[in-house]
């Protein structure tokens, strides 16, 4: 779910930018540089936390960062909105890619770790690869991508929800 959040919204956010917000090239361009700073960040801040804190708390974590972060897109209009964007998502978008195989080894031990992250990589590529398009199609459709961000948020917050829902430790 929030592979799918991720996709769609990295994938648009230059595109929502500059033809829904009428920001510049050069501005759009700034904010998608900050979300990747920030990821970079989330990366090593995540992978911090995951040592001290057990690892589905992280991942609930990451996740909320996601599901929070894009309804600020309503608020575009502002650029103080689109910093604070920036670094919660990136913050996220740097975590996800980091919790997923921890989760699984936490989970499912390292013996089954590489045929579970085969079957954990395929769902998230199917994912990321359909969400961008679904996004797409809804602007394309309805001349905003207000509804396709909503979409979004509605698809990460079970996402986040379903975390809960898993057991501590193997």
């Amino acid at each position: 779910c929030s592979i799918a959040a991720v996709g769609g919204a990295n994938q648009h956010l230059k595109l929502f930018l500059t033809l829904d917000q009428n920001f510049s090239q050069t501005e759009a361009a700034t904010i998608a540089s900050l979300v990747l700073t920030f990821s970079i960040a989330g990366r090593l801040v995540m992978g911090w936390l995951s040592d001290r804190v057990p690892k589905k708390y992280v991942m609930l974590l990451i996740y909320l960062c996601v599901s929070g972060s894009i309804p600020l897109l309503f608020f575009a209009g502002s650029r103080e909105v689109l910093y604070v964007f920036a670094a919660i998502f990136g913050l996220g978008l740097g975590g996800e890619y980091l919790i997923i195989p921890l989760m699984a080894a936490d989970l499912f031990g390292i013996r089954a770790l590489g045929k579970l992250m085969g079957v954990i990589l395929t769902a998230d590529g199917v994912a990321e690869a359909v969400a961008p398009m679904a996004i797409g199609y809804l602007r394309e459709s309805t001349g905003s991508y207000h509804l396709g961000f909503a979409i979004l948020i509605a698809i990460a917050l079970p996402g986040a929800g379903g975390v809960l829902l898993l057991p501590k430790k193997h």
